[in-house]
């Protein structure tokens, strides 16, 4: 799914504390650069087809387009900083050539006091925009963009690598076919949906079509739409007192316990919890 972003007001970025009980964001992209700083609690990460597990004070930045998926099990409070890369490429025309990667274990393992350095002022400052943009004392908005300007210039400086043109046009080529087949998915997801009918839609032979999903995405394309299924699902069971078994058909998951088992799995609970935690 493309998500669709928004910035802050009088910002040309969208920064904010999010404060999670517990949720699933399905794998999703956005042409915007993100990262996220985890003051409280853990979250689980999965970047193109890597996992993490973020703990208090730890953080991760997304690539621009990159497939990524969150995972909050027992709650957390973040910082959230998304950028957008048409903003950026105004100062740095070719932005987008680049792919950013920052983990504590291979800042360590360089043995390069400057990396080390330069690991430990970005994550201060990271932290510190968290505080000025809290404490929104008069002329904080200024000392924002200096904070973020700071924050970009080490990024770019110590933690970023450039991508070849070949490397990059396959790799724009293959997330426009994700495209097409999330869209087609977030469509028709409450139908029978199956490989084969959709890898007609897309033009490709269904062999080839479950490799290629699962190499870009995974997971199993059947897996993908039940996830879906059950993201709706989950949604209508906090804003509705619809009968669970209506909301599995509302949103085509009729295997009931193929749901039950992917809902343990996904959520770490019974829709009956998820419902009963609401009323409370």
């Amino acid at each position: 799914m493309h998500e669709i972003i928004s910035p802050n007001d009088a910002m040309d970025f969208k920064l904010d504390f999010s404060v999670d009980s517990g949720s699933v964001v399905n794998k999703h992209y956005h042409d915007w650069l993100e990262i996220v700083y985890l003051l409280k609690g853990t979250l689980e990460v999965e970047e193109n087809n890597e996992r993490c597990l973020l703990k208090e004070n730890d953080f991760v930045v997304l690539d621009p387009m990159c497939i990524h998926s969150t995972r909050c099990r027992e709650g957390n409070t973040a910082i959230l900083l998304q950028i957008p890369m048409a903003w950026l490429e105004k100062f740095m025309p070719d932005i987008h050539c680049l792919m950013f990667r920052v983990e504590e274990e291979k800042v360590y393992e360089t043995g390069d006091p400057q990396i080390y350095e330069a690991y430990g002022r970005l994550r201060d400052g990271i932290k510190e925009l968290g505080v000025v943009y809290l404490q929104a004392e008069e002329g904080y908005i200024f000392q924002c963009y200096s904070l973020i300007f700071s924050i970009m210039h080490l990024l770019v400086r110590y933690f970023s690598r450039k991508i070849s043109r070949q490397d990059r046009m396959k790799s724009e080529k293959n997330l426009e076919r994700i495209r097409r087949i999330m869209e087609y998915i977030r469509s028709h997801y409450r139908e029978e949906l199956p490989l084969s009918r959709i890898a007609g839609e897309i033009g490709l032979n269904p062999a080839y079509f479950s490799r290629f999903f699962r190499e870009q995405m995974g997971i199993p394309y059947l897996e993908y739409v039940n996830r879906i299924r059950l993201e709706h699902i989950y949604t209508d069971l906090l804003y509705t007192d619809l009968p669970v078994g209506e909301l599995q058909e509302r949103h085509g998951f009729y295997n009931y316990k193929l749901f039950m088992r992917m809902f343990r799995q996904v959520y770490g609970c019974t829709p009956g919890k998820v419902r009963g935690g609401k009323k409370s």
